[in-house]
């Protein structure tokens, strides 16, 4: 599929869509989708920035069971369907996000009110959720936590009063075992409720390794959610506690290797570890709503999260030893949130205090072959980052006229990090035998982030908004500093200042709904990572100067009461302007692409109810999705290029007539195709390899609904 011809099959999908709009003139308008980003239920319609959201049918339609699912849906939106463990997730935004996992991710996830903020267990699947949104563009005037490129919000529902529950099984092709349970209701009439949820996820290893004679990257997953909320009829409060659980015990992925010409063994991998990998993460949130009258709340959240996971991996996929990664990754959280909401008839507002205080420890100890050296070296990179952060931030909307809004915003951010570095020599047997050195650091930051903008609805059913916003993302530390220099150099803030314009609309009485959003990102010290040769690893430094710019479609048709079509598509350019030293002295990487940075990305989506004449209702559905090729380096070289990919899905259900039962079959990547996701080069040793896609994955589940 060549660039020019994917807009014109989105033309054509398009065109069709506007036949079947005409030939059903009289069937149902499509539903009004509320939406809470700017703290108030709303109809995404009048939301004035770049935003996707998946209700529950909506999610129910397209099989999206987890965050990862949610890859090639949104237009510009990044993200890798193989990430270095099940449980963990890198995203990116319009060009911009976190490759690194360890780093604080430039794409906030939030699971309700708990912000996640590493890749690390970032990774949610999904059970009793509610609703999905993914917000585009800086979030700072809204959100506790300062996000520069966009955020992800999983909301799951809050019990109440109505009873509700279901059990899920499920299996499929190698050997996979799914388990999902809800139980939700009242403990006391109209006053306090609970729920408790429950995932089980397994499947066996997907690629073959002859070196270990067993099959690898399988899946062992467990996720729990309990919540207790008090909510007394004509009361003020709304208090609830969620506490949640996940435990992982799959493979960490198995990387294979490539030739000089990129080609590989589809789905087999060499390496000669035991792929390690055991993930325990909890955390606690407690919220608190109190209605000081029908037009003004206020809302405290506090928040604590923890996580312990011991990693094994092998970089190079081959039997042979290259790099081996052997990990103890630590982190624990608190934060606390303050916010004050409005919404009257010509004002509306939130208001907010946060506060944020972290501890994170990484724990590594690298084995690498060094071909100079002929033999196998040493070293224990042993971190400690402390982070304490505030910030106090705040949006309003004014009506000027009926038809024309006023918004602007504020935030302001302090952030202080204490660094602890120690690089120990040690022995094949992990035995610390010296210390290599030793460094201790810290530094602070701070920044005022405004934002202004406006709405106007041209008709009832056609808006348009624009804005101008900078984002601020906090500087830190190199946690894999080869010299003690490098540890003690702290890399600096990132800035992005964006400017956006869209469109939202609904036509032909509501059976048409199109938006379309066009922005620029100016961003000046961009944080990323640069592979240095001399030194033979990669070292966190920023990027002078970057832009991206674009423009993103996304479309809804009712082609009748029974069919639906949906096709978006995401247009993206994206350049490093100024970043010297790229890849060691002298080499920069002026005028290339930022990476992981697709310059064309598109979905389509047909699902259908079928009037089979059945006592239930059987559905079908089928999507697909695209992107052209990207770089997974800043020189963008063509040995890390990554490749265009198509991938298509479908799935059948069928829902009894008296709504109990629901049987799924569900099928991924039904081409069972195989594509490089990340490609990692080590010129000195020669080192090519890849992570590679998920094959084709068939599930048949049955659910039942109380």
């Amino acid at each position: 599929m060549s660039h020019a011809r994917v807009p014109s099959r989105l033309t054509l999908a398009a065109s069709l869509a506007l036949l079947g709009v005409y030939a059903h003139a009289d069937d149902t308008a499509l539903p009004v989708v509320n939406v809470t980003a700017e703290h108030r239920s709303e109809d995404l319609q009048k939301t004035p920035l770049a935003i996707s959201a998946f209700d529950e049918q909506t999610l129910d339609d397209k099989q999206i069971r987890s965050v990862r699912d949610l890859s090639g849906q949104v237009p510009n939106l990044t993200l890798s369907r193989q990430s270095i463990s099940y449980s963990a997730q890198t995203y990116g935004i319009r060009g911009i996000g976190e490759t690194d996992p360890i780093q604080e991710a430039a794409v906030a996830v939030y699971a309700d009110d708990l912000y996640i903020p590493r890749a690390i267990s970032s990774m949610l699947d999904f059970n009793d959720v509610e609703r999905v949104e993914v917000l585009r563009g800086p979030q700072g005037t809204l959100y506790g936590r300062n996000s520069s490129a966009g955020a992800i919000r999983v909301i799951t529902r809050d019990p109440n009063q109505e009873t509700r529950g279901f059990v899920e099984l499920g299996a499929g092709n190698y050997n996979a075992q799914n388990g999902r349970v809800l139980i939700s209701g009242p403990l006391v009439d109209n006053a306090l409720f609970a729920s408790f949820s429950a995932i089980r996820l397994s499947r066996d290893g997907t690629v073959s390794n002859p070196t270990r004679g067993k099959d690898v990257n399988n899946v062992d997953i467990q996720s729990y959610r309990g919540k207790l909320r008090y909510k007394p009829e004509d009361s003020p409060w709304d208090v609830q506690l969620t506490l949640a659980g996940t435990f992982d015990r799959g493979d960490t992925t198995s990387y294979s290797p490539f030739d000089a010409n990129g080609h590989f063994d589809k789905f087999k991998s060499y390496s000669s570890l035991d792929p390690k990998n055991r993930l325990d993460q909890g955390s606690s949130v407690l919220r608190a709503l109190y209605a000081i009258d029908d037009h003004l709340n206020v809302k405290s959240v506090t928040a604590w999260s923890s996580f312990n996971q011991p990693v094994d991996y092998d970089n190079s996929g081959q039997a042979t030893l290259i790099q081996n990664n052997l990990i103890l990754y630590k982190q624990n959280y608190a934060t606390q949130e303050f916010q004050l909401n409005g919404d009257y008839d010509a004002f509306s507002f939130s208001t907010g205090l946060y506060l944020y205080r972290e501890r994170f420890d990484a724990d590594r100890d690298n084995l690498t072959y060094s071909i100079p050296r002929n033999r196998v070296i040493g070293q224990g990179q042993y971190s400690t980052t402390n982070t304490e952060s505030y910030a106090l931030y705040g949006q309003g909307t004014y009506k000027i006229t009926p038809q024309l809004s006023l918004i602007a915003g504020l935030r302001f951010t302090r952030e202080h990090k204490n660094f602890e570095f120690t690089n120990y020599a040690i022995n094949t047997d992990r035995q610390i035998t010296g210390t290599n050195f030793a460094a201790e650091s810290s530094k602070s930051w701070q920044s005022t982030s405004p934002k202004l903008g406006f709405e106007y609805a041209w008709t009832p059913h056609l808006n348009q908004y624009a804005y101008v916003a900078k984002g601020f993302k906090a500087g830190g530390y190199d946690n894999r500093a080869p010299t003690r220099a490098a540890a003690e150099q702290a890399f600096s803030p990132e800035d992005v200042t964006t400017w956006e314009t869209g469109l939202k609309g609904d036509f032909f009485d509501q059976r048409l709904r199109a938006n379309v959003a066009l922005f620029y990102n100016d961003y000046k010290d961009l944080q990323t990572n640069a592979y240095d040769p001399a030194l033979g690893v990669s070292l966190r430094t920023n990027v002078g100067q970057a832009h991206t710019y674009g423009v993103e479609l996304e479309t809804l048709t009712a082609l009748s009461r029974d069919l639906q079509l949906t096709a978006n598509l995401g247009y993206l350019e994206s350049q490093y302007d100024d970043f010297q030293n790229a890849s060691g002295a002298g080499v920069d990487a002026n005028g290339k692409h930022l990476v992981f940075s697709p310059r064309w990305n598109a979905s389509v989506g047909l699902n259908y109810t079928i009037p089979a004449g059945l006592p239930g209702t059987w559905l079908a559905g089928t999507d697909a999705q695209f992107q052209t090729k990207s770089w997974a380096n800043a020189l963008n070289d063509d040995i890390q290029q990554v490749p265009q990919q198509t991938f298509w899905n479908a799935n059948t259900r069928y829902i009894s007539g008296d709504g109990h039962w629901t049987t799924t079959l569900a099928v991924k990547n039904l081409l069972d195709r195989a594509y490089p996701q990340s490609v990692g080069y080590v010129p000195s040793s020669g080192a090519r390899y890849y992570s590679v896609n998920d094959p084709r994955t068939v599930l048949l589940s049955v659910r039942y609904d109380l």
